[in-house]
C-alpha cells in the first residue's frame, strides 16, 4: 500500500511528530476521527513529510500578504490540477493540509525546520520543496515581498540562497531563460570550461533523477515535479554546451 493509501486508512498524523505530524493529525482527525495508528515504513514516512510541508508551507506563505481570498485558493487548486497533475484525491488531502497550515499556530519557518532535519542529508530534496513553493508563489503572477523574505528564510536554513535566486529568475516571467540562468542551474560559474560542466551536469543528473528522488522520499504524487526539474537540468546542459562550443570555450 502506499503511503497515501496507508495514511487515509488509519492515519499517522501524530506519529511524524512536531508541527507537520501536529497538522497532518487534525487533518486525518477531520476526516476520520482518528489519528495515529498504522505504521509507515522509513521512505512513506518521507513520503509523508514532504507532502505534508510542502502544502501546509504554502498554506502560511498564502497569506502572507494578510489575508486569504478565494481566488487565491482557486489559483492554488488550478496549480495542484494543471502543474503538479495531482488527481483527485491527492489534491482533496493537499487543500485539507493548506487550509488547516494556514490558521494553525505553527508558523512557516517551523514546518521548514521540522522538513530540513528530515532531509538536511539530502539537498536535491530541499532544492525540490523550495522550487514547489516559488512555483506556487509565483502562480499569481507576482511575489509579494512578504512571500519573499520567508522563502528567503527558508532558502537560507537549507544553504540554498542561490537555488533561490535562480528559481524567482525562472518563475519570475523574465521571458527567455537567460543564460546566466542556465549557468545556475548547473552550479558552475559563467567562465566554467566544458569539462566542468559535463561533470556538473552529470552530477546534477544523477542526483535529480525522478527515480532516485522517489527513493529519497519524493511522494509519487509529486513525480511531475521531479520530471520537470530533471528536464530543466538537461535543457540547461544542452543551452551551456551549445554556447561554450559555439565560443571556443572547451
Amino acid at each position: 500500500m502506499s503511503w497515501m493509501g496507508t495514511l487515509l486508512g488509519g492515519g499517522v498524523g501524530f506519529m511524524l511528530g512536531g508541527p507537520i505530524g501536529a497538522v497532518l493529525g487534525v487533518v486525518l482527525a477531520n476526516r476520520m476521527g482518528q489519528a495515529g495508528g498504522s505504521a509507515l515504513g522509513q521512505i512513506e514516512q518521507k513520503q509523508s513529510v514532504f507532502f505534508t510541508a510542502t502544502f501546509a508551507m504554502l498554506g502560511q506563505l498564502s497569506k502572507a500578504d494578510g489575508r486569504v481570498s478565494e481566488s487565491e485558493i482557486a489559483l492554488v487548486e488550478q496549480v495542484m490540477r494543471d502543474n503538479l497533475r495531482l488527481d483527485a484525491k491527492a489534491r482533496a488531502l493537499a487543500v485539507d493540509i493548506f487550509n488547516q497550515a494556514k490558521d494553525a499556530p505553527a508558523e512557516f519557518m517551523d514546518y521548514a525546520t521540522q522538513f530540513h532535519g528530515a532531509f538536511r542529508r539530502q539537498p536535491q530534496m530541499l532544492v525540490m520543496l523550495l522550487e514547489l513553493l516559488t512555483l506556487l508563489a509565483f502562480a499569481d503572477g507576482e511575489l509579494h515581498p512578504e512571500e519573499d523574505r520567508l522563502l528567503s528564510q527558508a532558502a537560507n536554513l537549507f544553504g540554498c540562497q542561490s537555488d533561490y535566486a535562480r528559481l524567482k529568475l525562472k518563475h519570475g516571467g523574465v521571458g527567455d531563460v537567460p543564460l546566466e540562468v542556465h549557468f545556475k542551474t548547473l552550479g558552475c560559474a559563467p567562465d566554467a570550461s566544458l569539462s566542468e560542466v559535463k561533470r556538473a551536469y552529470r552530477r546534477l543528473a544523477m542526483k535529480h533523477h525522478p527515480d532516485r528522488v522517489q527513493a529519497d522520499g519524493l511522494p509519487p504524487e509529486l513525480l511531475e515535479a521531479a520530471e520537470a526539474r530533471f528536464k530543466e537540468i538537461q535543457n540547461a546542459y544542452d543551452v551551456v554546451e551549445r554556447h561554450l562550443k559555439q565560443s571556443g570555450t572547451v
